[in-house]
Parts: structure tokens; C-alpha cells; sequence
């Protein structure tokens, strides 16, 4: 009886393994300009990771999370489907202007995050550019929400900052001074790969492109934006720095 017990164990733990980790995205535009889900997706193609990434969003223009707690399609993707992450993104000034609010509907999702065994994983953005002093409330509003609810942190806006020490002719910005352009959207992907899998992006694809219609057949395929090899691996070895650091302080 007993080795039967651990033949079932070892093949659990095989499907496990190869299951899809599947991750719904909450928030807005800094999720779904330039599709950030398929960006990352992109990555985990380009890694041949055993365990595919499976996402979906639920994103509304300049949506807080009370926004989407009160409009409710966030919360019936939560609970109709298996998820390993559920991402939430706060509006990108909330964090800075009213964090009890952002705190409240936080708590209010991660509870039914819970409820379906998944993982609530915040999404640090980054700070306007015109404005790059509120990085720092930014960060602790986030990080002080997520240890008080044992979430994990995407520290996107932290490896933005290093990014742009590093390399300042990198534009991350749409000229707006708000939303991400390509090659920000690319960082924020490398940031979230990294999460997802424990593992640094350093490697892998430096390429930057769309999907008309969502269909991945390459005549479909829009480069957004080139970005060189050496400026890729710059992205990616900071990318794994500011997650590696925030992993292990969460140990």
C-alpha cells in the first residue's frame, strides 16, 4: 500500500510540473499597452519552460481596483477559472494619493485571491517621469500592502529606476511622461518572468513585438520597438537584481 501511495505522489507531482502556470492580470493601460501578458508569455516561449504560461486580463482605462471590485468581472474571472497568480495594479497615483483606499480593495481581492488557492502577486509600477521622487512612495505604499497580506511584489517600477541609472538612453516612457513605451513594457515582462519563475531572464529573447488579433503566426507579427542584444542583457541582468533582492527579503 505504501508504495502505491508514493507512485501517485510522484506522478502528482509530475503534472504539477507540467501544468500551465496561469496568471489573470487586473488593472489598466500599464497592463494591456503593448501587451504586457503576451511580452511575458513571449519570454517563457523563449526560455522552453516545462510549465507554459497561460494569462488573461481584466483591464479597464484608468481603472483602480475599486473600480473593478465594483464592476465585478474581475472577481467572476477569479473565481471561474484556476489560477497560480492573480496580478493586481492599482491606479498608477492612488498609491501616492489615497493608499488607504488602494489598502482596502487590496484586501478585499486577496481574500477571494485565497479563497481559490492562488497567489496575489502586486504590480509595483513605476513613477511619472515628470515626477520620478514618488518612486519611493510608490514602493512603500506597495510593499507595505503586500507583507501585511504575504503577497509577492513585481518590482517593476524599481527595476525601471535602475534601468534608466544604468543605461539613460533607454526610453521607457510613451511621450505622454505615463505609459510604458516597448521597450518599458519589455522590462516590466522581464520583471514578471523573473517572478513567475524564480529564475533570471538573462538570455533570452530581445525581441520586442505584437500580435495583430492575437494570433501568433509570423506574418501577423508587428516589431514594436528593436532592441540591441547588449541593451537586452542590461534589461534583463537588472531585471533579476531588483527580483532576486525582493525574493530573498521576502524569505
Amino acid at each position: 500500500m505504501g508504495m502505491m501511495g508514493k507512485q501517485v505522489d510522484a506522478d502528482a507531482l509530475r503534472v504539477s510540473d507540467e501544468q500551465p502556470l496561469r496568471v489573470l492580470f487586473i488593472g489598466n493601460s500599464y497592463i494591456y499597452v503593448n501587451d504586457l501578458p503576451w511580452l511575458t508569455q513571449q519570454l517563457s516561449v523563449s526560455a522552453e519552460e516545462t510549465r507554459t504560461l497561460e494569462t488573461e486580463m481584466v483591464t479597464v482605462g484608468g481603472a483602480t481596483l475599486k473600480g473593478h471590485w465594483e464592476r465585478g468581472e474581475a472577481l467572476r474571472q477569479i473565481e471561474n477559472e484556476r489560477w497560480d497568480y492573480v496580478v493586481l495594479q492599482e491606479q498608477s497615483t492612488l498609491p501616492i494619493t489615497d493608499p488607504k483606499v488602494m489598502y482596502q480593495y487590496a484586501r478585499l481581492f486577496d481574500a477571494q485571491i485565497k479563497r481559490v488557492n492562488a497567489q496575489t502577486l502586486f504590480y509595483l509600477t513605476w513613477a511619472r517621469q515628470n515626477r520620478p521622487q514618488t518612486q519611493q512612495i510608490l514602493t512603500d505604499s506597495y510593499t507595505k500592502i503586500a507583507t501585511e497580506l504575504r503577497a509577492e511584489v513585481a518590482p517593476v517600477g524599481l527595476a525601471w529606476q535602475k534601468v534608466q541609472e544604468e543605461n539613460p538612453i533607454l526610453n521607457l516612457y510613451h511621450p505622454d511622461q505615463s505609459h510604458p513605451s516597448p521597450i518599458g513594457s519589455y522590462v516590466a515582462a522581464c520583471v514578471f518572468y523573473a517572478t513567475f519563475y524564480k529564475k533570471s531572464p538573462v538570455g533570452l529573447s530581445h525581441r520586442i513585438y505584437d500580435t495583430q488579433f492575437g494570433t501568433p503566426q509570423e506574418g501577423n507579427r508587428i516589431e514594436l520597438e528593436s532592441l540591441s542584444q547588449i541593451d537586452a542583457a542590461i534589461v534583463q541582468r537588472l531585471a533579476w537584481d531588483v527580483v532576486s533582492k525582493m525574493l530573498s527579503s521576502a524569505n
